[in-house]
C-alpha cells in the first residue's frame, strides 16, 4: 500500500514538472530581436591609447541614456584587444567581455571581418551601425612612411580600398571617429556600403565624439544622425583656444554617383587650366604634415563661372544632408565649408598613379587634372 502511494505520488510529481516545465517553455518567447546594433571599433593600439580610455568612461555614461537596441565596443590597445558587451539603459552600466582576441591587427581587414562577425552573432538586430575610431588620412595610400588610411595598429594602416571589402554592405550609418574621411573620394569608395556616413572633412581632436551626449542618438534615424552632428559641433564651441575646432557632415552616399557624373560633363566641357587657382580656396587639412585638401565646392567656385556649377550645387544640397563646423580651426577662419574635401593635384604629383585606382577618379573624370 505505502509503495503503490508513493509510485503514485512520484508519478504526480514527474507530471506537474513536466507542464509546468512545457507552459514555461511557451509562456516565455525568445526576446525580440533590437532595431539597432551598433558597433564601436576602436583601434588605439598606437598614441591614441590614453584617449580611448576616456573615450570608453563617456560611452559607458551615454549608454545609461539609450533606451533600447544592443551596444557593442570592440577595443584594443597596447594591453588588451576584446569585443564587450555594454549594458544599456540602467544606472549601473553592466559590460561583458564577449570575447579576448590573442591575436589580430586592427588594421587587417580580414581581422576586421571576424570583429564585425563576432559582434553580431552576439547582438543581432534589423539593423546596424558602425562607429570607427582610430587614425585616418582619407584615401591616402597607407604604403606611404607615416600615413594612414583608416586605423594604425603596430605601424599597419589599412587602405580605404581595402576598408571597402572588409565590411558588410548593410549599414544603416558608418560614422567616423577618425580624421579627413568626409572626402570626396572616400565617400565615393564607400557609397555601396550604408545608407549614411557621418564624417570629418578635417581633422578629428583625440577628444573625439562627446559619446556621452550623442550615444542615444545612434540608435534613432537620419534626425538622430543630425543630432550627432549637431551635438558634435555644440560640444567643440564650448571649448576654448585650439579646442574650438571641428567640421561634420551627414552624407547620403545614394546621391554621390549623380555628383560624380556631372562633375564628369564639367570637366569635359571645360578642364581648368593647370596650376589650378588655390590661393583663395578653403583649406581643409589644419594640422602640418598632413595630404593638402580643399572644400569640394569652394575649388570648382575658384575655378568655374557661378554658371558651369547650377547643376553640381544642386546635386551636393542631396548628397550633404547637414553640415556644420566651427568658426575656426586652429586658429584657421572657415569661410567656406561645403561638407566635403577634394584633392587637388601638384606638379609631378606623387599620387597620380594611385589616385587614378579609386573610383571616384574615373567616375567623374578626376584624374584629368593630373598632369
Amino acid at each position: 500500500m505505502n509503495t503503490v502511494f508513493h509510485l503514485k505520488l512520484a508519478l504526480i510529481s514527474l507530471l506537474l514538472v513536466f507542464f509546468y516545465a512545457c507552459k514555461k517553455e511557451t509562456a516565455d518567447p525568445e526576446p525580440a530581436i533590437p532595431e539597432r546594433s551598433v558597433l564601436i571599433y576602436i583601434g588605439a593600439n598606437n598614441n591614441l591609447h590614453d584617449d580611448a580610455l576616456i573615450t570608453m568612461e563617456h560611452i559607458v555614461e551615454g549608454a545609461k541614456s539609450v533606451t533600447g537596441g544592443s551596444l557593442v565596443v570592440y577595443l584594443k590597445t597596447q594591453f588588451n584587444s576584446c569585443l564587450l558587451k555594454i549594458g544599456t539603459g540602467k544606472s549601473n552600466v553592466r559590460i561583458d567581455t564577449i570575447k579576448q582576441y590573442a591575436s589580430g591587427n586592427s588594421s587587417d581587414p580580414d581581422f576586421m571581418r571576424k570583429v564585425i562577425q563576432d559582434a553580431r552573432v552576439s547582438a543581432p538586430a534589423r539593423s546596424y551601425g558602425l562607429v570607427l575610431w582610430s587614425h585616418a588620412t582619407g584615401w591616402e595610400p597607407a604604403d606611404k612612411v607615416h600615413t594612414e588610411s583608416f586605423g594604425s595598429d603596430d605601424f599597419r594602416e589599412m587602405d580605404i580600398k581595402d576598408l571597402k571589402d572588409a565590411l558588410p554592405d548593410d549599414w544603416e550609418y558608418i560614422m567616423f571617429d577618425a580624421c579627413s574621411m568626409s572626402s570626396v573620394e572616400v565617400v565615393y569608395e564607400l557609397k555601396g556600403k550604408s545608407k549614411y556616413i557621418l564624417a570629418s572633412p578635417s581633422e578629428v581632436l583625440s577628444s573625439s565624439f562627446p559619446y556621452d551626449r550623442i550615444l542615444p542618438h545612434l540608435f534613432e534615424q537620419e534626425e538622430g544622425l543630425k543630432t550627432v552632428a549637431s551635438k558634435f559641433i555644440g560640444y567643440y564651441k564650448e571649448q576654448s583656444d585650439l579646442y574650438a575646432s571641428a567640421t561634420v557632415a551627414l552624407i547620403n552616399p545614394k546621391e554621390v554617383e549623380r555628383m560624380a557624373a556631372l562633375t564628369k560633363e564639367l570637366l569635359d566641357r571645360k578642364r581648368p587650366v593647370f596650376p589650378y587657382s588655390l590661393d583663395n580656396v578653403q583649406v581643409m587639412d589644419f594640422d602640418e604634415g598632413g595630404l593638402v585638401t580643399y572644400d569640394f565646392m569652394d575649388f570648382l567656385e575658384n575655378n568655374y563661372e557661378e554658371s558651369d556649377l547650377l547643376a553640381l550645387k544642386e546635386q551636393l544640397a542631396k548628397v550633404v544632408l547637414y553640415k556644420d563646423h566651427t568658426d575656426k580651426f586652429f586658429d584657421v577662419p572657415i569661410k567656406s565649408y561645403c561638407g566635403l574635401s577634394i584633392y587637388s593635384p601638384t606638379a609631378n604629383d606623387p599620387y597620380t598613379n594611385y589616385y587614378t585606382t579609386l573610383n571616384w577618379s574615373s567616375a567623374s573624370d578626376w584624374y584629368l587634372l593630373f598632369q
